[in-house]
């Protein structure tokens, strides 16, 4: 049977005894009070089960492991016993302890066959945190293969952030060990994660809550071109300051994957308004070199993206992105007590500059909106940009969790998802002009005499006039191949709101009549059929 994931160490001490809830769905990790409970020992709620299991399959394949399982009951019977307990709420001490509770939480799932499962409810308690949810939100992610040191920089960086956030200084006191984020197995990391307690730093009335993203191993070679196609869109929305780990020999792998999340960066914020790449570093683990040879490094890392990776080549040359030469994470720290910046070591002393670097810009690097930012090809002035709170964010990865679920299979390239978008664009701008043509119509028409001129046979042929109109203009500007099905798709959702405003004025048109009464009324309603 599917071995369920192991539990996170994460090094926060012991905690109270909380009473016994019920577990989590797997997918969107809410409490199951109505779970489907399979023998592989994953649940989940209904909805979530219904949406990503395998149609037709029974017995039912499971969204999580895809292997075929049996339901269980007896999750279900003790949700339904605890509805019968009396709810008392926690002792006070025990809700500022749950209050403060942090830990690593999943936010994309790649499953067994390679889909991604987005975790809206892991997000939600993220970025809708109290401490989040009204406030501008950077977001720290870091880049990187497997074994590339991310999990060693996500701890440093973590244990800075508490003490920044005091105003005490980026590091603790003391030299104890390093405790926070703990990854060990290397199944753990297959999808996103993030670091549920935001940490508001910035100047007072200021304050931007920043978080911390591992995207672990979306940069692995393993999986198919659409899920790390898809992983660099998700990547974009959930980060705002990018860390790429890569090792001293810059591969033509590093700056492919480089060259295509530039590309996926760009093609996103196109269509969503945002600054596409705010800020990125490029951290080349080499003890050889001195931290000031960066930008020699750079240099070279141009000279060899020349002409094959044109979007490397321009992000590199711009003010967006910086070179930083760090020792290898762990090489020479392994003898010596875990992350001691009391320590003379050069190489600890680099690490600290670039942590406590890395930290006090990012108050500056807040996920930001600029509206127009593509409309004339050029950035806008500073003074037109927005930045998005916890809350605007997280609706704008449910908005695209919903057109990736949408989309049907090709979905490959920076180019296609490019396409896609442009449809997706071209027919929800067709979908706003009929909804406007009917608003107009039903404006126009609430008086009563103005109503009568207008018979409901004729104003069934006028919506459906407007309607071909749309499909036809709005169709020869649609790109994707499933052009004929997205036409189909769209008319069917346009004849589907003609008729609710049909039915609608017809009933109107008949009371007005009525209102009229007498001949003049008998004779328009014989009209009207």
């Amino acid at each position: 049977s599917h071995a369920p994931f192991p539990k996170l160490e994460l090094g926060l001490g012991s905690r109270p005894a909380v009473p016994r809830e019920l577990p989590a769905c797997s997918i969107c990790l809410e409490r199951l009070w109505e779970p489907v409970s399979l023998d592989c020992g994953h649940d989940f709620c209904p909805r979530c089960f219904s949406t990503h299991r395998v149609p037709g399959c029974e017995p039912p394949c499971c969204p999580e492991c895809r292997k075929i399982c049996k339901q269980k009951r007896g999750l279900r019977s003790l949700g339904e016993k605890m509805r019968l307990l009396p709810q008392r709420p926690l002792p006070a001490a025990l809700q500022e302890t749950c209050a403060v509770r942090a830990e690593p939480l999943l936010l994309v799932r790649i499953n067994a066959s390679g889909g991604l499962i987005l975790r809206m409810g892991a997000i939600n308690r993220c970025l809708k945190h109290p401490l989040a949810r009204d406030t501008p939100v950077c977001l720290l992610a870091v880049l990187g293969e497997q074994h590339s040191g991310k999990t060693f920089l996500l701890n440093h960086l973590l244990r800075g952030l508490p003490g920044l956030e005091a105003g005490e200084g980026g590091w603790p006191r003391g030299g104890g060990a390093l405790q926070g984020l703990r990854w060990g197995a290397s199944n753990l990391t297959r999808g996103m994660w993030m670091w549920s307690h935001p940490f508001l730093l910035g100047k007072e009335g200021r304050k931007v809550a920043v978080f911390l993203v591992d995207t672990g191993d979306a940069m692995s070679p393993e999986l198919s071109r659409e899920t790390r196609t898809k992983l660099c869109a998700l990547t974009t929305m959930l980060s705002s300051y990018q860390i790429l780990n890569t090792s001293p020999e810059l591969r033509d792998t590093d700056l492919e994957y480089l060259e295509m999340f530039a590309h996926v960066a760009e093609v996103m914020g196109r269509h969503y308004g945002m600054v596409p790449i705010q800020h990125l570093d490029l951290l080349v683990r080499d003890s050889s070199h001195p931290n000031k040879a960066g930008l020699g490094h750079v240099g070279d890392i141009i000279q060899k993206s020349s002409g094959k990776y044109p979007r490397v080549q321009e992000l590199l040359r711009g003010r967006r992105a910086r070179c930083y030469l760090l020792p290898t994470p762990g090489r020479r720290w392994a003898s010596k007590v875990p992350g001691s910046p009391g320590d003379t070591d050069d190489d600890i002393r680099h690490l600290c500059a670039y942590v406590a670097d890395v930290l006090s810009a990012a108050p500056q690097h807040a996920k930001s909106r600029c509206q127009g930012y593509w409309s004339e090809g050029r950035p806008v002035a500073r003074g037109d940009r927005r930045l998005l709170t916890g809350q605007q964010l997280a609706q704008e990865i449910k908005n695209l969790s919903g057109w990736m679920g949408r989309t049907g299979p090709g979905f490959a390239s920076p180019d296609e998802m490019a396409a896609q978008l442009h449809d997706l664009r071209t027919v929800e701008a067709a979908k706003k002009e009929f909804e406007e043509y009917v608003r107009q119509q039903d404006v126009a028409t609430k008086r009563i005499f103005t109503a009568l001129r207008v018979l409901p046979d004729t104003m069934r042929t006028l919506l459906a006039t407007q309607k071909d109109a749309i499909l036809a203009r709005h169709g020869a500007a649609l790109l994707c191949k499933g052009r004929e099905q997205t036409l189909e798709a769209l008319e069917a959702e346009l004849q589907a709101e003609a008729k609710v405003f049909m039915d609608s004025y017809t009933m109107r048109f008949c009371g007005h009549l009525a209102a009229v009464g007498g001949a003049v009324g008998a004779g328009l309603l014989g009209l009207a059929g």
